[in-house]
């Protein structure tokens, strides 16, 4: 890029939507800066550059992800793109969308100001699906549309809806910084967090019109420059990409756009209700209502607990709700604090008072950890959902019952010696291995076993094992033919266990999956 002067790099990277794609295609922040600035002056001209940033940012995804394509068509580059599982359906429709525009403004001069804006605001969206596929940065980012100016005492009704249109479109975009800057942190409350973040983003959109007046300016003062990029398609080499990179790549540009903090709250909401709980503010509290309450912005004396859980009535545990970009783990002495602030007089409404909140989660609403405080050695691990209520229930009533093995990995490390009578050499290794990979929190464990070996044996032995002292509730044995499953239901059914002499079928439900 060497032959794109340096002054017109400078002002792109002065842009407050597309600077940040500079360092990874210039073309790209000078393409969306350019539209930016000549969005409400030329706007036919803007689009124009919407669609080269859109050529550009397909191109950049072709190269990053080791795509083949032959054609030089956009939409058959999407259209690739899509088919090799690089970008979502809704991806793929913005980049057409961002297309058609461009081609609209080329072919039939399109001056509509309103269309530029929305489509603005779409190549924003692509770049920065671009850059957290290249960075794996998951910070929360807007889009701060150009503000519209003021219509003309003699302007047109036309123009003035059109103008009125967009200033709703720029008052919303405020309205989205505003939630994308609330930071809900435990020493403030989400009504004080909000008023805090709608003062803020006033300070942040004061600065990024300054911004944008400043690169309009400047990109105004190099227009001819600018417009000789004009139809410029990025250039270079097809980059060498490993499978695992090409992978990683892929699996981050498909991710969805990352939570603001508000946002998260709102899809954890949505979680916590599909999973069985009564979600309710602190104002309006009844932890009687159902056999899970979940309550938000709980005051501790350390702080708000974003949702303080109930199970029949009795305090249970915690979750932390964070944006996304932050890294869960490093917020779980969040939930410590909160324990240790627990105040006395609410000691009866706990369940456990020596752990007063066992089952701690963090979340961003796309992604949760969860840590039980009852495991020996306890640490968090990340679930796909939060635990319904009966499930939680179900663990307090063993929790009581058996408080030497409170739980399933208490139980599998106090495992009674194994019975090798019946067993060879290989197979009481891998029980053994099995066991003492569980025991130490690993969620994966390889036996290697020759054809011919007992597999099925060992895996019943196993089974049997973790259900019957260990208090697993369910196993699941997978295969990978029907015929496989027929032999291992038979073999799990007719197993006689060594210690009480039943079939196992006889003593546990042997259940073959069938269907979908």
């Amino acid at each position: 890029m060497s032959r794109i002067d340096p002054r017109l790099l400078a002002a792109a990277r002065r842009s407050v939507n597309f600077g940040l794609l500079e360092p990874i295609e210039p073309l790209l922040a000078l393409y969306g800066a350019g539209a930016e600035s000549s969005a409400y002056t030329d706007p036919n001209g803007a689009l124009i550059r919407c669609r080269q940033f859109g050529e550009v940012l397909v191109e950049q995804l072709l190269r990053r992800s080791s795509t083949r394509v032959e054609s030089s068509r956009q939409v058959d580059r999407v259209r690739a793109l899509e088919d090799a599982g690089v970008l979502t359906e809704v991806t793929a429709t913005a980049l057409h969308d961002v297309r058609k525009a461009g081609n609209d403004a080329t072919h039939s001069h399109l001056f509509n100001v309103r269309v530029t804006v929305d489509t603005l605001g779409r190549c924003f969206q692509l770049g920065m699906l671009l850059h957290r596929a290249v960075s794996g940065d998951r910070t929360v980012r807007t889009f701060v549309p150009p503000r519209p100016t003021e219509p003309p005492t003699d302007a047109s009704t036309e123009d003035q809806a059109q103008l009125a249109v967009l200033d709703e479109q720029y008052r919303a975009s405020k309205a989205e910084l505003a939630e994308a800057l609330t930071v809900l942190d435990a020493a403030t409350s989400s009504r004080n967090a909000e008023t805090q973040a709608r003062q803020q983003a006033e300070l942040e959109l004061e600065r990024a019109r300054a911004a944008q007046q400043e690169t309009a300016a400047a990109l105004a003062d190099l227009q001819r420059q600018l417009a000789e990029l004009q139809g410029t398609r990025a250039s270079g080499a097809a980059e060498s990409v490993t499978p695992a990179a090409r992978a990683a790549f892929i699996e981050r540009a498909r991710r969805p756009r990352p939570l603001s903090e508000v946002a998260a709250r709102r899809v954890i909401d949505t979680q916590l209700i599909a999973a069985g709980w009564l979600v309710q503010d602190y104002a309006d509290a009844n932890p009687l209502a159902g056999v899970g309450v979940a309550v938000r912005e709980f005051p501790l004396s350390t702080g708000f607990a974003d949702y303080l859980l109930y199970v029949d009535a009795k305090v249970v545990g915690v979750i932390e709700a964070k944006r996304e970009g932050l890294t869960l783990v490093e917020v779980e002495g969040q939930n410590q604090r909160y324990a240790q602030g627990w105040p006395r007089q609410a000691q009866v409404a706990t369940w456990r008072r020596d752990e007063p909140l066992p089952f701690r989660y963090e979340s961003t609403g796309a992604e949760t950890r969860f840590a039980n405080r009852l495991d020996p050695d306890a640490r968090s691990r990340e679930v796909f959902a939060f635990h319904r209520p009966r499930t939680l229930s179900d663990w307090m009533a063993r929790a009581d019952a058996e408080p030497e093995a409170p739980t399933l990995l208490a139980g599998i490390r106090a495992l009674p010696d194994l019975d090798r009578e019946a067993l060879r050499p290989s197979q009481i290794e891998a029980v053994q291995g099995i066991e003492r990979s569980l025991g130490r929190q690993h969620p994966r464990a390889l036996v290697q076993m020759a054809t011919g070996a007992g597999k099925t044996f060992t895996a019943v032995t196993a089974t049997y094992r973790l259900i019957k002292y260990a208090g697993a509730s369910r196993v699941l044995f997978l295969v990978d033919r029907n015929n496989l499953g027929e032999q291992a239901e038979g073999e799990f059914t007719n197993d006689t266990t060594p210690d009480d002499g039943r079939r196992f079928g006889d003593l546990y439900n042997v259940q073959r999956l069938a269907g979908r």
